[in-house]
């Protein structure tokens, strides 16, 4: 019993080591973020609501994925940038709520607010500012 306990445990965790969050796909989901957040912005400025409904929900797929993983049992980059997702999807609803109701202001004023979380999240996970 315990060798099949054991061997269950080694495969759980040899299992989640190889669907592990790669690099490479961290960085083909921060392109798609970024795409998703251009489709936004000329969705406001070209009074194109489709384009902005379209860039909002590929941007809440896009961020509901990112993950950081921690370099050390201290490092909260992890919690941060899970923090930071959940503030963008949240930002992102509240640009489609606007959108739909012809608020172009208050979308692209909501539209900052996610570009905002971008920013504050490279600034620590990438250390921009320093």
């Amino acid at each position: 019993m315990k060798k099949v306990a054991a061997g269950l445990l080694v495969f759980a965790l040899s299992t989640s080591f190889l669907s592990a969050y790669t690099q490479e796909e961290r960085i083909q989901d921060m392109k798609a973020m970024e795409i998703a957040m251009s489709q936004i912005q000329k969705g406001i400025i070209y009074n194109d609501k489709e384009a902005v409904l379209l860039g909002v929900k590929n941007l809440k797929e896009v961020a509901s994925k990112v993950e950081i993983a921690p370099k050390t049992a201290m490092d909260y980059s992890s919690y941060f940038a899970k923090k930071q997702s959940t503030n963008i999807i949240k930002f992102a609803d509240k640009i489609k709520t606007k959108i739909e109701a012809g608020r172009k202001h208050g979308a692209a004023a909501n539209y900052t607010k996610v570009l905002d979380q971008c920013i504050s999240c490279h600034n620590k996970i990438r250390k921009w500012g320093q």
